[in-house]
């Protein structure tokens, strides 16, 4: 019995050194894979992303689908995942339909971990000489027989939101305000330093529907048309600056500002209510 006993003990520190000698080498591995410098691969991936902009210009699309591995993720703004390169040629093809517009790249930084890149950069879109577009985006490039592709493509722009439109069958007013020479500033200041505020902090749905349009030279009289476009407009009644001063400023202050307004017409406000068509 004691013999059978020592030989288990035995086993024990034989099974017990293997694992922890077995422990100590997957740490080590991955203390050493952690610890591991990256490498700039910056140049390797600019030049990829050449070869990118070089083949978008030819407007081939197939070809361009090839620079993406088979499983591929594009992340875009404002749309839905893409999965796969099949997925993503169609997405391509589209975006190739849709306009004749040229991308530049900007990389930041570019760091290698074995086949595996991470790359942050810059983009712009022209179209032409003219910027129409741009923003930011960081990608994953995997490398796949010895050549660099892309993995995973996230980007956003940097533009704002654009403002709700009228669809067809909508709404629009369109109010224009024939302003007095001498009072322009003064409208401005209005317009700019108190009703904005006022829509905008009480009233931001009817604020994402109005758009304020400034003359680029006088009327023949030497007056100003500034325009109102309620684009749509979201309320039967119209919208009403006085229920906008009010909230912020209280019906005294609203009156004052209500005054100074009027000063600054020549006729008072004019106004016609449309239908967007279908374009």
């Amino acid at each position: 019995m004691n013999l059978l006993i020592l030989k288990l003990n035995k086993m024990k520190r034989t099974f017990f050194n293997f694992g922890f000698l077995a422990a100590l080498s997957i740490a080590a591995y991955l203390i050493t894979s952690c610890a591991q410098a990256p490498v700039d691969v910056t140049t390797e991936i600019e030049e990829a992303n050449k070869a990118f902009m070089d083949i978008r210009k030819s407007g081939d699309a197939e070809a361009l689908s090839m620079f993406y591995t088979i499983d591929a993720k594009l992340f875009p703004a404002n749309g839905e995942l893409v999965v796969g390169r099949e997925a993503i040629k169609a997405f391509i093809s589209e975006d190739l339909a849709a306009a004749s517009s040229e991308i530049l790249f900007e990389t930041i930084s570019a760091e290698g971990y074995g086949d595996m890149a991470i790359e942050e950069g810059l983009y712009k879109v022209l179209v032409g000489s003219q910027e129409v577009g741009k923003g930011k985006y960081i990608v994953t490039w995997k490398k796949e027989g010895g050549q660099w592709k892309l993995h995973q493509d996230i980007w956003n722009s940097d533009l704002p939101l654009p403002q709700a439109r009228a669809s067809a069958g909508e709404t629009v007013w369109v109010v224009w305000n024939k302003i007095k020479a001498d009072k322009v500033s003064q409208f401005e200041e209005f317009n700019f330093s108190y009703l904005e505020p006022a829509i905008a902090e009480n009233f931001p749905l009817a604020r994402s529907t109005v758009r304020s349009l400034k003359p680029v030279e006088p009327n023949k009289d030497g007056t100003y048309t500034y325009f109102y476009l309620m684009d749509p407009a979201i309320s039967p009644d119209g919208y009403g600056m006085a229920t906008f001063l009010t909230s912020k400023y209280g019906k005294e202050k609203s009156d004052e500002y209500m005054e100074m307004f009027q000063d600054c017409l020549v006729d008072g406000q004019e106004w016609v209510i449309t239908t967007q068509t279908k374009w």
